[in-house]
């Protein structure tokens, strides 16, 4: 399977060891209203929204499951988020609008999932706005659209996968 990282890191500004260098930043939803503006913290956020959307629609996926989550009861309440998720469980087969959904609360700290389809298909979303996508096929349309959005795609194994 490849996989790759997704970031709207620029790996120009990695140091040798490959940590990324540009302390000015932001790195987390806590910093809307500091760092960032909503709006602009929005836009990122619909980028990776839409590159995991993009993957699943490239190799030809409208559901995926839930294999792993967790949740952060004080940010699931902020984000209005229990409904939703008490509908999602392991094993769960979800949509791809329901995938959109679960990638936004991970990226807003509310919860933490790992979504795929059998040895075909991954997503898991880290800390500091890394996400890590796997596929049994190379992906190019779907790379290139993600890269076209602004962000960036390296190949990368994901440090969520069981070695």
């Amino acid at each position: 399977m490849r996989s790759w990282r997704i970031t709207k890191y620029n790996p120009l500004h990695r140091n040798a060891d490959g940590s990324y260098v540009d302390l000015e930043e932001w790195i987390c939803f806590s910093e809307v209203g500091t760092k960032v503006s909503m709006e602009d913290y929005e836009k990122t956020e619909e980028k990776y929204m839409n590159a995991v959307t993009t993957f699943m629609a490239g190799i030809g996926l409208s559901n995926v499951y839930v294999n792993a989550s967790e949740q952060e009861s004080h940010e699931v309440k902020n984000q209005h988020a229990q409904e939703f998720l008490s509908k999602i469980w392991k094993g769960k087969a979800v949509t791809a609008q329901e995938v959109r959904e679960l990638a936004k609360l991970t990226l807003r700290n509310a919860i933490w999932c790992k979504l795929g389809f059998k040895k075909q298909f991954f997503v898991h979303i880290g800390y500091y706005y890394y996400m890590y996508i796997g596929a049994s096929e190379s992906c190019e349309k779907a790379r290139e659209i993600v890269h076209r959005s602004g962000l960036f795609i390296e190949d990368y194994h994901s440090p969520y996968l069981k070695n």
